[in-house]
């Protein structure tokens, strides 16, 4: 690859960053899965940069190596979702908002109990703020089957967090 396409696949991997690593933190349920997951979804794209057509669809394309890296590893490994105590002390003495992050791990953890494509489009949607158009390229099937996967996996998630008192305020801000 030449130096300059380097740069530019080092630009356009910048503005995504964060995404990746959210996604990948979403999807995996741990840190060090997380973590592992990038890296191999970076390796993997920079591999394959050339094959891009469009750099428009980078951030789309990097979250797709991303779920199909993440897919061959479940085939591997049941996944584990790995909280804490340190994490959760933290979380219960760092603010009066500890109720509503405790929460959002409650949330995460109900959504990886989905069907893995509601998940993955929840997770695309809500953390990766991808368009329901992005989600659609990188799952395939029709718009219309994105958009029930989303509206049906907050249903589910709802029905499951009135199962909590306080839960109400938390779907509120997710949702």
């Amino acid at each position: 690859m030449t130096p300059s396409k380097q740069n530019k696949f080092l630009e356009l991997y910048q503005s995504a960053h964060k995404n990746l690593i959210l996604f990948c933190r979403a999807i995996t349920g741990n840190i060090e899965d997380a973590k592992d997951l990038a890296q191999d979804t970076i390796l993997v794209a920079f591999e394959n940069y050339e094959k891009l057509k469009n750099e428009l669809y980078f951030k789309s394309w990097l979250l797709g190596i991303a779920i199909n890296l993440n897919k061959m590893r479940l085939r591997k490994k049941k996944p584990l979702v790995e909280y804490s105590e340190k994490d959760i002390f933290i979380l219960q003495h760092s603010n009066q908002n500890s109720e509503i992050e405790i929460d959002f791990q409650l949330i995460h953890k109900k959504i990886l109990t989905l069907k893995p494509k509601t998940a993955e489009a929840l997770i695309l949607f809500h953390i990766s703020d991808l368009t329901l158009e992005e989600i659609h390229k990188i799952q395939g099937g029709s718009l219309s089957g994105v958009k029930l996967r989303i509206k049906r996996g907050r249903e589910k998630i709802i029905q499951m967090m009135n199962e909590s008192p306080h839960s109400a305020k938390v779907i509120s801000v997710f949702f």
